[in-house]
């Protein structure tokens, strides 16, 4: 048995995800790593939870490079609360960490919030044995956020200002772009899911897209980037719309797999121990 799971989502082989590598140059080592290369993400970090030996089970991206000292303290929070948010840091002082990345830094003190991301954070089993996992309908976009709201319904989320991975935002503005795009063709369903009629969606949908401060920040370089982004949304939520308007499927419980306590998985792990 380890004290932690790390789950990692990717579709790269494990010699080139850069997680693994910062997690072996550090000091703890009572942990396994479970590299998952299933499709969506969300079928991926599922498959990690029923693979995880630990109780405490901890997801990071492929290119999230965590601080020395992480795992330690994962486990030391995952010991008091139930699931933690951690601080991001965008690896450079670009357009993106100037006018995009707010939401990965909340500040210096910890507080209990009610969103984390995939890319850095924690969760304890018997969080999802009670709320079930990751929605399997959604491709990346908006599922952490989706699971998020089920979470903090029933269970504090921490955000921990002291777990700390660098993880880019955006390399270059057409990755930003396809970004935004990716993101906004799942925010019809996550809409849809909490409560929304399609009417409703098709309204929110068409109030952004009008609304002159979805489109603006300070600088000139900045909006143009944030009105590309913009456009890039709103194409994909309509690509979202018309998804659902093809499979309007109100069973969305059906999509969320549950985890019922059990013994520890057995057999062979794909660890770092």
């Amino acid at each position: 048995m380890v004290s932690v799971s790390v789950v990692v989502a990717t579709l790269q082989s494990r010699d080139e995800i850069d997680v693994v590598d910062y997690l072996e140059r550090g000091t703890y080592n009572d942990y396994e790593v479970i590299v998952r290369d299933d499709y969506p993400v969300c079928k991926a970090r599922n498959e990690g939870i029923r693979e995880a030996r630990a109780d405490k089970i901890v997801f990071l991206d492929d290119d999230s490079l965590p601080r020395e000292d992480y795992l330690k303290r994962a486990v030391e929070t995952l010991e008091q609360e139930p699931a933690y948010s951690g601080r991001t840091v965008h690896p450079r002082f670009d357009t993106f960490a100037r006018h995009f990345t707010a939401h990965y830094n909340r500040g210096d003190e910890p507080y209990y919030v009610d969103t984390f991301w995939g890319n850095n954070m924690g969760v304890r089993r018997e969080v999802f044995e009670t709320v079930g996992g990751w929605d399997e309908n959604m491709g990346w976009g908006h599922e952490d956020k989706e699971l998020a709201t089920r979470v903090q319904a029933q269970f504090n989320i921490l955000y921990h200002p002291d777990l700390v991975v660098t993880h880019p935002y955006a390399d270059s503005i057409p990755d930003y772009w396809q970004k935004m795009y990716s993101l906004e063709v799942q925010h019809p369903y996550y809409w849809r899911k909490t409560g929304s009629s399609i009417p409703e969606v098709i309204s929110m949908t068409m109030l952004d897209a009008v609304n002159p401060k979805c489109y603006l920040v300070r600088g000139l370089k900045g909006s143009l980037v944030k009105a590309g982004g913009q456009l890039a949304g709103t194409a994909g939520r309509i690509r979202g719309i018309l998804n659902l308007l093809g499979d309007d499927n109100s069973d969305f419980q059906s999509s969320v797999p549950s985890f019922d306590a059990q013994a520890s998985p057995q057999g062979p792990r794909n660890t770092a121990e």
